[in-house]
């Protein structure tokens, strides 16, 4: 990952529907002055333009990318296949939020129970992900599975992390 990130990427890695849709579905949940953790963030966040969060932390791969995403009020960078411990205190966001990186994780387990720890009790996690990814970068498991699969696998992601109790 730290090969691929070395250079920034400012491309869209959905299409205006897609990004329409997430937008979309943020702008339903999320609540004025929220705490929000966008993780595998870059140079866009996706969330609504009126939206006005207390914080909106991003932790991405790209410094670059990262600093010109206008939505974020911090960044971080870190590469979560290397460290999947998020350097937060518990209980900390509303929101964790991640778009079309969930299949690049190679620990997925740690680092959705450490989602779990950051988020504030009642807080939410939301997954994005779509039939495009980078093919060098997912997970063997991603190439095998149907797209109802892949739902299914983030869902056990969920289930075996702590959410749902």
């Amino acid at each position: 990952d730290a090969i691929f990130y070395t250079s920034p990427r400012f491309v869209t890695h959905i299409d205006d529907s897609a990004i329409a849709a997430i937008r979309g579905y943020y702008g339903k949940v999320f609540q004025p002055g929220s705490a929000v953790l966008d993780l595998c963030s870059s140079w866009i966040s996706h969330f609504p333009q009126e939206f006005q969060p207390q914080m909106a932390m991003g932790l991405g791969m790209n410094a670059d990318e990262l600093a010109k995403n206008p939505q974020l009020t911090n960044w971080i960078v870190q590469d979560l296949n290397k460290n999947s411990s998020l350097p937060f205190k518990d209980n900390h966001f509303d929101f964790v939020v991640n778009v079309v990186s969930v299949d690049y994780l190679v620990h997925p387990l740690e680092v959705f129970q450490e989602i779990f720890r950051v988020l504030k009790p009642g807080g939410m996690a939301i997954m994005s992900f779509s039939n495009r990814f980078f093919p060098t970068k997912a997970i063997a498991l991603w190439h095998e599975l149907l797209p109802v699969q892949r739902c299914q696998v983030v869902s056990w992601y969920f289930k075996f992390t702590g959410f749902g109790h």
